[in-house]
């Protein structure tokens, strides 16, 4: 009887822990930005949202680097799941052509 209870709770564990690690990669999987040839969308294929995330840290810093004034909240209702206002695919177009202009 014990070693039946220590192999049940040993599974449970198991699963448990898969389980957290599940909801941890779907926090890293890409959920706007899925497909397409915008620089987000290249980040996402290449590593998800930690790559993805890197690559508009960098897009909005070369921007203010320009002097534009722009933030994750231009486009982001928030940051939890990175939500998209509306204007914010079409925003993201320009930002990629003012970023091309040299």
């Amino acid at each position: 009887m014990r070693s039946a209870l220590t192999i049940s709770l040993a599974g449970f564990l198991a699963i448990a822990s898969g389980a957290g690690i599940a909801a941890a990669g779907d926090k890293q999987k890409c959920t706007i930005a899925t497909s397409g040839d915008s620089e987000p969308a290249k980040a996402c294929a290449r590593g998800g949202r930690p790559e993805a995330r890197k690559v508009m840290k960098k897009m909005v810093s070369d921007a203010k680097a320009k002097g534009q004034k722009i933030g994750c909240e231009s486009c982001h209702m928030n940051l939890d799941d990175y939500e998209l206002l509306k204007t914010a695919r079409e925003d993201l177009t320009k930002l990629e052509a003012s970023l091309a202009k040299k």
